[in-house]
């Protein structure tokens, strides 16, 4: 990282500008009316909120970090917490007495590293299931699947109406999130010894691709990735395909491109499991304090109003995020809208990713090695122990600073 870079930025931002907040994409713009309403009635220091792209975001919380000038309060995409926690830029939150028994499990879960509560849970998104319930009844099915046999099922039936892949399921394969999700429901887990090393080659993970590989070798998906996609909308609002994996977001989106005559021929529903209804990959956004603020009191009070129940549903009309709160949820209207209240059943169930500072580069690993075992490229095997050594070489670090902290307690 450039020092040019890092003193740059600190110009750009001094600290007697005030507290500050940093939030990224809409959420960084929608945040505003909410940072000015907590100035208002606050006795305490006021807040400026900053909004960072999506696109920039990780690598400027990176040189602000190195230039010792992030702001008080940082949104952290879940994925991130573990990285800055390995940083040690995070305040723990355990010592102030928060209650969090209100918000979801996973999401505690996921700003939760070494027993440490480093972030509140903001809002929070998972993937599962939209389908077509027309081609569902075409193929005699009135309900969506609940079970990985039942899916298949259902996939078979609809596979014998449209034939080559249609009325089947959208997948394309350069995509994680649907294959870590069902990774997510194995009874092994996809990094072991405390995130160090990969499982791709346990019982459990290694069954899971196999299914997932299942359902493209079957022809239930089309092996499809990035152009060769077609359009999700357009294809989903024809009834072209049944099923999609995707997150809360597309509510809204297919509500607006799909054409009328569709708009009460699609649901949404958990994801289906081993057994019934299986877990998805928990996401969404946690609010850390900078531990190197002078004002970590005014920062909890702020994080705190931003979690609160009718702050939360304000702030979810606002954007259309979920809330983490689930108290949140009736106030607003969520729990009404049968598309919004599929998310809150799998988000009941969500897992967190593992908490590993580059899971990001081993997830988007996971979906290379499935798209060369779908296309013939590699055996599955040969892939799986290709991935187990991929995760094992970039968590060698991991493995020497955790063996470091190991030696010292004894």
């Amino acid at each position: 990282m450039s020092l040019l870079m890092a003193a740059g930025l600190g110009a750009c931002f001094k600290r007697e500008d005030g507290l500050r907040i940093w939030a990224m994409g809409t959420e960084g713009e929608k945040i505003v009316p909410f940072i000015n309403a907590f100035n208002h009635k606050t006795t305490g220091p006021k807040f400026r909120s900053q909004a960072l792209p999506w696109s920039a975001a990780h690598e400027k919380l990176l040189t602000a970090f190195a230039a010792d000038n992030l702001p008080d309060v940082i949104a952290l995409g879940n994925t991130w917490v573990s990285e800055f926690a390995a940083l040690d830029a995070l305040e723990p939150l355990n010592q102030y007495g928060i209650d969090t028994s209100n918000m979801f499990e996973a999401a505690v879960d996921n700003a939760t590293i070494d027993g440490k509560l480093l972030g509140l849970p903001w809002y929070v998104e998972t993937r599962l299931l939209f389908y077509r319930k027309d081609n569902l009844a075409r193929a005699g099915f009135q309900n969506p699947p609940q079970t990985w046999a039942e899916w298949e099922a259902q996939l078979a039936a609809l596979g014998k109406i449209g034939g080559n892949h249609k009325f089947g399921a959208f997948m394309p394969v350069n995509e994680f999130e649907p294959l870590v999700a069902f990774c997510l429901q194995s009874q092994n887990q996809i990094l072991i010894d405390n995130a160090t090393k990969g499982g791709f080659q346990t019982n459990g993970i290694k069954e899971t691709f196999a299914f997932v590989k299942s359902l493209y070798d079957k022809g239930y998906a089309a092996i499809l990735s990035g152009a060769e996609a077609p359009d999700l909308y357009a294809s989903f609002g024809r009834g072209e395909f049944t099923f999609v994996i995707t997150g809360p977001w597309n509510i809204a989106e297919m509500r607006k491109r799909l054409p009328a005559d569709a708009q009460d021929k699609w649901a949404t529903a958990p994801l289906p499991g081993r057994t019934g209804l299986g877990a998805s990959i928990l996401g969404g956004v946690s609010l850390g304090i900078n531990k190197a603020s002078t004002q970590k009191m005014a920062a909890l009070e702020l994080i705190k109003e931003l979690t609160n129940v009718s702050v939360q549903a304000e702030f979810s009309k606002a954007t259309a995020d979920l809330p983490s709160v689930k108290p949140a949820w009736a106030l607003a209207g969520l729990e009404t809208d049968a598309k919004a209240h599929s998310f809150y059943q799998q988000l009941s169930l969500a897992k967190a990713a593992p908490k590993a500072p580059e899971w990001e580069r081993i997830a988007n690993e996971m979906a290379i090695a499935m798209e060369r075992v779908v296309r013939g490229i590699q055996s599955l095997d040969v892939a799986l122990a290709g991935l187990d050594n991929f995760a094992d070489d970039i968590l060698a670090k991991r493995r020497y600073m955790i063996s470091l902290k190991g030696n010292a307690h004894e």
